[in-house]
């Protein structure tokens, strides 16, 4: 749904959804340990790696597009 759709409570809502969910991605990301034990272990950490990014990208623009909804409605010029 565009940020536009929604109202002031859902964009405040879906901001800290996502603040949370990408605080919780990265820290999943900090603690990949880079000592591997086998080939597989190599790969499967290096796709969680490349997913958990997509994810806090999408998560990223979300924000980013609620936050400018919210200065959009409430600002002062």
């Amino acid at each position: 749904m565009k940020s536009e759709n929604l109202t002031d409570e859902q964009l405040f809502r879906g901001i800290a959804r996502n603040t949370n969910a990408m605080t919780a991605l990265i820290h999943q990301q900090l603690e990949l340990t880079p000592a591997f034990n086998t080939l597989s272990d190599t790969i499967r950490q290096a796709k969680l790696r490349e997913s958990n990014t997509e994810r806090i990208d999408k998560l990223e623009r979300n924000y980013r597009d609620y936050t400018a909804e919210l200065r959009r409605r409430y600002s002062l010029e």
